[in-house]
Protein backbone atom coordinates (compact mmCIF):
# COMPACT_ATOMS: atom_id res chain seq x y z
CA UNK A 1 0.00 0.00 0.00
CA UNK A 2 1.34 3.42 -1.22
CA UNK A 3 0.17 6.20 1.07
CA UNK A 4 -0.59 9.71 0.31
CA UNK A 5 -0.19 13.04 1.79
CA UNK A 6 -1.77 15.83 1.67
CA UNK A 7 -0.51 19.32 2.54
CA UNK A 8 -2.95 21.93 3.95
CA UNK A 9 -2.17 25.35 3.45
CA UNK A 10 -2.92 27.72 6.20
CA UNK A 11 -4.56 31.59 5.71
CA UNK A 12 -1.95 34.18 5.23
CA UNK A 13 -1.85 36.43 8.82
CA UNK A 14 -3.60 40.17 7.86
CA UNK A 15 -7.21 39.30 7.93
CA UNK A 16 -9.75 37.71 5.62
CA UNK A 17 -11.14 39.53 2.41
CA UNK A 18 -14.53 39.05 4.14
CA UNK A 19 -13.76 40.99 7.23
CA UNK A 20 -12.43 44.12 4.25
CA UNK A 21 -15.89 44.22 2.73
CA UNK A 22 -17.82 43.62 6.35
CA UNK A 23 -16.15 47.01 7.34
CA UNK A 24 -16.70 48.82 4.02
CA UNK A 25 -20.29 47.57 4.14
CA UNK A 26 -20.50 49.80 8.08
CA UNK A 27 -18.74 52.70 6.66
CA UNK A 28 -21.12 53.17 4.18
CA UNK A 29 -24.18 52.74 6.24
CA UNK A 30 -22.17 55.25 8.15
CA UNK A 31 -22.25 57.80 5.21
CA UNK A 32 -25.74 57.07 4.25
CA UNK A 33 -26.92 58.05 8.11
CA UNK A 34 -24.89 61.00 8.17
CA UNK A 35 -26.28 62.88 5.09
CA UNK A 36 -29.84 61.74 5.83
CA UNK A 37 -29.11 63.15 9.34
CA UNK A 38 -28.24 66.59 7.19
CA UNK A 39 -30.69 66.40 4.75
CA UNK A 40 -33.72 66.42 7.89
CA UNK A 41 -31.73 68.95 9.41
CA UNK A 42 -31.73 71.24 6.53
CA UNK A 43 -35.58 70.43 6.15
CA UNK A 44 -36.66 71.03 9.33
CA UNK A 45 -34.54 74.88 9.37
CA UNK A 46 -35.97 75.89 6.82
CA UNK A 47 -39.54 74.83 7.19
CA UNK A 48 -39.13 76.62 10.85
CA UNK A 49 -37.82 79.28 8.49
CA UNK A 50 -40.75 79.77 6.66
CA UNK A 51 -43.52 79.22 9.85
CA UNK A 52 -41.34 82.12 11.51
CA UNK A 53 -41.74 84.37 8.54
CA UNK A 54 -45.92 83.55 9.12
CA UNK A 55 -45.83 84.44 12.43
CA UNK A 56 -43.67 87.50 12.76
CA UNK A 57 -44.00 89.04 8.31
CA UNK A 58 -41.25 91.90 7.63
CA UNK A 59 -42.56 94.95 8.15
CA UNK A 60 -41.24 96.63 5.63
CA UNK A 61 -42.87 94.82 2.66
CA UNK A 62 -46.21 96.69 3.18
CA UNK A 63 -44.70 99.96 3.01
CA UNK A 64 -42.59 99.15 0.09
CA UNK A 65 -45.83 97.83 -1.73
CA UNK A 66 -47.72 101.41 -0.46
CA UNK A 67 -44.80 103.17 -1.73
CA UNK A 68 -45.12 101.84 -5.07
CA UNK A 69 -49.01 102.24 -4.97
CA UNK A 70 -48.80 106.05 -4.00
CA UNK A 71 -46.54 106.28 -6.56
CA UNK A 72 -48.03 104.84 -9.00
CA UNK A 73 -51.52 106.99 -8.30
CA UNK A 74 -49.24 110.33 -8.59
CA UNK A 75 -48.47 109.39 -12.02
CA UNK A 76 -51.53 108.72 -12.60
CA UNK A 77 -53.19 112.21 -11.30
CA UNK A 78 -50.21 113.74 -13.11
CA UNK A 79 -50.84 112.09 -16.33
CA UNK A 80 -54.34 113.56 -15.98
CA UNK A 81 -53.42 116.99 -14.83
CA UNK A 82 -51.91 116.95 -18.39
CA UNK A 83 -54.79 115.52 -20.36
CA UNK A 84 -57.08 117.71 -18.82
CA UNK A 85 -54.63 121.11 -18.57
CA UNK A 86 -52.48 121.27 -21.31
CA UNK A 87 -54.02 122.77 -23.84
CA UNK A 88 -56.24 125.22 -21.45
CA UNK A 89 -52.40 126.20 -21.04
CA UNK A 90 -51.49 126.81 -24.58
CA UNK A 91 -54.15 129.14 -25.01
CA UNK A 92 -53.70 130.84 -22.16
CA UNK A 93 -50.21 131.37 -22.80
CA UNK A 94 -51.06 132.33 -26.47
CA UNK A 95 -53.26 135.27 -25.34
CA UNK A 96 -50.52 136.58 -22.38
CA UNK A 97 -48.53 137.01 -25.39
CA UNK A 98 -51.01 138.97 -27.65
CA UNK A 99 -52.15 141.38 -25.00
CA UNK A 100 -50.34 145.04 -25.62
CA UNK A 101 -50.29 146.22 -21.62
CA UNK A 102 -49.67 145.25 -18.88
CA UNK A 103 -53.03 145.48 -17.39
CA UNK A 104 -53.82 142.64 -20.09
CA UNK A 105 -51.20 140.52 -19.19
CA UNK A 106 -51.94 140.47 -15.75
CA UNK A 107 -55.62 138.47 -15.92
CA UNK A 108 -53.23 135.61 -17.29
CA UNK A 109 -50.13 135.46 -14.56
CA UNK A 110 -49.60 134.00 -10.89
CA UNK A 111 -50.10 136.50 -8.02
CA UNK A 112 -50.94 140.03 -10.28
CA UNK A 113 -51.54 141.81 -7.34
CA UNK A 114 -47.47 141.09 -6.16
CA UNK A 115 -46.09 140.81 -9.44
CA UNK A 116 -47.80 144.12 -10.81
CA UNK A 117 -45.12 146.53 -9.54
CA UNK A 118 -41.62 144.33 -10.89
CA UNK A 119 -43.64 143.71 -14.15
CA UNK A 120 -43.93 148.16 -14.26
CA UNK A 121 -39.79 148.05 -13.22
CA UNK A 122 -39.23 145.67 -16.09
CA UNK A 123 -41.25 147.38 -19.14
CA UNK A 124 -39.41 149.85 -18.38
CA UNK A 125 -35.79 148.17 -20.26
CA UNK A 126 -38.34 145.59 -21.94
CA UNK A 127 -41.43 147.35 -23.61
CA UNK A 128 -44.05 144.71 -24.38
CA UNK A 129 -45.36 143.72 -27.64
CA UNK A 130 -47.66 141.88 -28.60
CA UNK A 131 -47.35 138.53 -30.23
CA UNK A 132 -49.88 136.42 -32.05
CA UNK A 133 -47.76 133.34 -33.42
CA UNK A 134 -49.03 130.40 -33.11
CA UNK A 135 -47.59 128.00 -30.47
CA UNK A 136 -47.10 124.68 -30.17
CA UNK A 137 -45.67 121.84 -27.43
CA UNK A 138 -42.26 120.88 -27.54
CA UNK A 139 -42.13 119.34 -23.88
CA UNK A 140 -44.23 119.30 -20.46
CA UNK A 141 -43.90 117.49 -17.13
CA UNK A 142 -45.85 117.58 -13.84
CA UNK A 143 -43.55 118.95 -10.99
CA UNK A 144 -43.80 118.98 -7.39
CA UNK A 145 -42.46 121.96 -5.43
CA UNK A 146 -43.25 123.61 -1.83
CA UNK A 147 -46.00 125.89 -3.30
CA UNK A 148 -47.53 122.82 -4.87
CA UNK A 149 -48.21 120.89 -8.00
CA UNK A 150 -46.78 122.96 -11.07
CA UNK A 151 -46.83 122.38 -15.62
CA UNK A 152 -43.53 123.02 -16.50
CA UNK A 153 -43.74 123.22 -20.21
CA UNK A 154 -41.33 124.47 -23.61
CA UNK A 155 -43.83 125.96 -26.65
CA UNK A 156 -42.09 126.25 -30.22
CA UNK A 157 -43.22 129.40 -31.70
CA UNK A 158 -43.35 129.23 -35.65
CA UNK A 159 -40.06 130.80 -36.51
CA UNK A 160 -38.17 127.78 -34.32
CA UNK A 161 -38.03 129.72 -30.84
CA UNK A 162 -38.35 128.09 -27.79
CA UNK A 163 -40.85 129.68 -25.53
CA UNK A 164 -40.58 128.78 -21.65
CA UNK A 165 -43.68 129.01 -19.03
CA UNK A 166 -44.20 127.24 -15.78
CA UNK A 167 -47.90 127.24 -14.52
CA UNK A 168 -49.21 126.90 -11.04
CA UNK A 169 -52.60 126.57 -10.02
CA UNK A 170 -54.53 129.64 -8.27
CA UNK A 171 -58.42 130.18 -7.82
CA UNK A 172 -59.06 126.75 -10.18
CA UNK A 173 -57.04 128.43 -12.91
CA UNK A 174 -53.18 127.82 -14.30
CA UNK A 175 -51.60 130.85 -14.50
CA UNK A 176 -48.01 131.85 -15.47
CA UNK A 177 -44.90 131.96 -13.50
CA UNK A 178 -44.03 135.33 -14.59
CA UNK A 179 -40.80 135.87 -13.07
CA UNK A 180 -39.73 132.58 -14.40
CA UNK A 181 -40.93 133.19 -17.77
CA UNK A 182 -39.24 136.82 -18.55
CA UNK A 183 -36.07 135.67 -16.23
CA UNK A 184 -36.57 138.55 -13.92
CA UNK A 185 -34.44 140.69 -12.16
CA UNK A 186 -33.68 144.50 -10.72
CA UNK A 187 -32.37 145.24 -14.05
CA UNK A 188 -30.86 143.49 -17.52
CA UNK A 189 -27.72 141.82 -16.73
CA UNK A 190 -25.84 142.92 -19.02
CA UNK A 191 -26.71 146.42 -18.13
CA UNK A 192 -25.18 145.55 -14.32
CA UNK A 193 -22.09 144.25 -15.63
CA UNK A 194 -21.28 147.11 -17.43
CA UNK A 195 -22.52 149.28 -14.83
CA UNK A 196 -19.58 151.52 -12.82
CA UNK A 197 -19.68 152.18 -8.79
CA UNK A 198 -21.40 150.15 -6.10
CA UNK A 199 -24.63 148.29 -6.54
CA UNK A 200 -26.72 145.44 -5.86
CA UNK A 201 -29.33 143.63 -7.67
CA UNK A 202 -31.37 140.28 -8.05
CA UNK A 203 -30.79 138.35 -11.11
CA UNK A 204 -31.86 135.11 -12.76
CA UNK A 205 -29.08 133.62 -14.19
CA UNK A 206 -27.08 130.65 -15.56
CA UNK A 207 -23.79 129.82 -14.06
CA UNK A 208 -20.90 127.16 -15.27
CA UNK A 209 -17.49 126.28 -12.87
CA UNK A 210 -14.93 127.69 -13.96
CA UNK A 211 -11.79 125.62 -14.03
CA UNK A 212 -8.51 127.14 -13.71
CA UNK A 213 -5.16 126.31 -15.28
CA UNK A 214 -4.08 124.25 -11.96
CA UNK A 215 -7.25 122.50 -12.19
CA UNK A 216 -10.00 122.56 -9.99
CA UNK A 217 -9.50 123.98 -6.54
CA UNK A 218 -10.42 122.48 -3.41
CA UNK A 219 -11.12 125.84 -1.59
CA UNK A 220 -13.35 127.64 -4.22
CA UNK A 221 -16.16 127.36 -6.96
CA UNK A 222 -15.01 130.14 -9.65
CA UNK A 223 -18.36 131.00 -11.51
CA UNK A 224 -18.77 132.77 -14.43
CA UNK A 225 -22.17 133.89 -14.89
CA UNK A 226 -24.64 134.42 -17.44
CA UNK A 227 -28.19 135.44 -18.63
CA UNK A 228 -30.15 132.86 -21.42
CA UNK A 229 -31.20 134.44 -24.89
CA UNK A 230 -34.49 134.61 -25.18
CA UNK A 231 -36.11 131.97 -27.41
CA UNK A 232 -32.96 130.08 -27.47
CA UNK A 233 -32.88 128.16 -24.18
CA UNK A 234 -28.93 126.71 -25.50
CA UNK A 235 -27.63 129.35 -25.88
CA UNK A 236 -25.99 131.98 -23.16
CA UNK A 237 -24.55 135.53 -23.61
CA UNK A 238 -23.21 138.25 -21.24
CA UNK A 239 -20.60 136.06 -19.21
CA UNK A 240 -19.61 137.89 -15.79
CA UNK A 241 -16.06 137.54 -14.65
CA UNK A 242 -15.09 134.79 -11.90
CA UNK A 243 -16.99 134.95 -8.81
CA UNK A 244 -15.82 132.93 -5.97
CA UNK A 245 -17.61 131.14 -3.81
CA UNK A 246 -15.78 128.54 -1.11
CA UNK A 247 -17.07 125.13 -0.73
CA UNK A 248 -17.45 125.04 3.13
CA UNK A 249 -20.24 127.24 3.13
CA UNK A 250 -24.01 126.37 2.80
CA UNK A 251 -23.67 128.17 -0.59
CA UNK A 252 -21.30 126.15 -1.80
CA UNK A 253 -22.88 122.96 -0.83
CA UNK A 254 -25.73 123.94 -2.43
CA UNK A 255 -24.15 124.50 -5.37
CA UNK A 256 -22.09 121.69 -5.73
CA UNK A 257 -25.45 119.79 -5.46
CA UNK A 258 -27.13 121.22 -7.95
CA UNK A 259 -23.94 121.05 -10.36
CA UNK A 260 -24.28 117.46 -9.56
CA UNK A 261 -27.99 117.00 -10.17
CA UNK A 262 -27.46 118.61 -13.40
CA UNK A 263 -24.95 115.75 -14.69
CA UNK A 264 -27.98 113.30 -14.37
CA UNK A 265 -30.04 115.98 -16.42
CA UNK A 266 -31.86 116.82 -13.15
CA UNK A 267 -33.52 119.96 -11.41
CA UNK A 268 -34.78 120.72 -8.55
CA UNK A 269 -37.98 119.19 -8.05
CA UNK A 270 -36.99 116.65 -10.64
CA UNK A 271 -37.84 119.50 -13.60
CA UNK A 272 -36.29 118.25 -16.66
CA UNK A 273 -36.16 121.81 -17.99
CA UNK A 274 -32.72 121.98 -17.51
CA UNK A 275 -31.59 119.63 -20.32
CA UNK A 276 -32.61 122.51 -22.65
CA UNK A 277 -29.99 124.84 -20.77
CA UNK A 278 -26.45 125.12 -22.41
CA UNK A 279 -24.44 121.99 -20.90
CA UNK A 280 -22.56 122.01 -17.39
CA UNK A 281 -24.63 124.92 -16.51
CA UNK A 282 -27.05 125.49 -13.50
CA UNK A 283 -29.93 128.10 -12.99
CA UNK A 284 -29.34 130.08 -10.15
CA UNK A 285 -31.32 133.13 -8.67
CA UNK A 286 -28.92 135.25 -6.60
CA UNK A 287 -28.20 138.69 -4.97
CA UNK A 288 -25.12 140.04 -6.77
CA UNK A 289 -23.08 143.11 -5.76
CA UNK A 290 -20.44 145.11 -8.05
CA UNK A 291 -17.35 147.45 -6.94
CA UNK A 292 -15.29 149.38 -8.52
CA UNK A 293 -15.05 151.74 -11.74
CA UNK A 294 -12.20 150.75 -14.24
CA UNK A 295 -12.07 147.31 -12.44
CA UNK A 296 -15.13 145.94 -11.08
CA UNK A 297 -15.52 143.36 -8.80
CA UNK A 298 -18.67 140.71 -8.61
CA UNK A 299 -19.87 138.59 -5.40
CA UNK A 300 -22.63 137.00 -4.79
CA UNK A 301 -24.36 137.92 -1.66
CA UNK A 302 -26.78 135.81 -1.17
CA UNK A 303 -28.05 132.11 -3.00
CA UNK A 304 -31.73 133.15 -2.98
CA UNK A 305 -32.78 129.68 -4.89
CA UNK A 306 -30.97 127.43 -7.12
CA UNK A 307 -34.30 127.76 -10.07
CA UNK A 308 -35.94 130.50 -11.43
CA UNK A 309 -39.55 129.87 -10.26
CA UNK A 310 -41.33 132.47 -7.81
CA UNK A 311 -41.91 129.84 -5.17
CA UNK A 312 -44.93 131.28 -2.95
CA UNK A 313 -46.24 129.04 -0.06
CA UNK A 314 -49.18 126.99 -0.76
CA UNK A 315 -52.41 129.20 1.01
CA UNK A 316 -54.54 126.84 2.85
Amino acid sequence: MVRVRRKVRKPKSGGSRSGKSTRSRQGKRKARALMVFVIVWVFLLGLAAIVLKRMWPDDTAPSVVENERDFSDQAMADQRLIQDQLEACRIRLREFMAASDLGGQSDYILHPELTLSRMVRYQQFNPVFAETAEIAPDYYKVIHTPAGRAIETLWKREDGQLIEAVFFEEDGEWKIDWDEFVRAGTEPWALFLAGTGEGEGEFRVLARERIGANGRSQEYIGLVLYSQRPGHPDVAVSGSPEIRVKRNTEMGRIIEETFAARKNGQGPFESELVTRDPDEMIRLRVKVSRKGDDEREFEIVELLANHWMELAEPTE
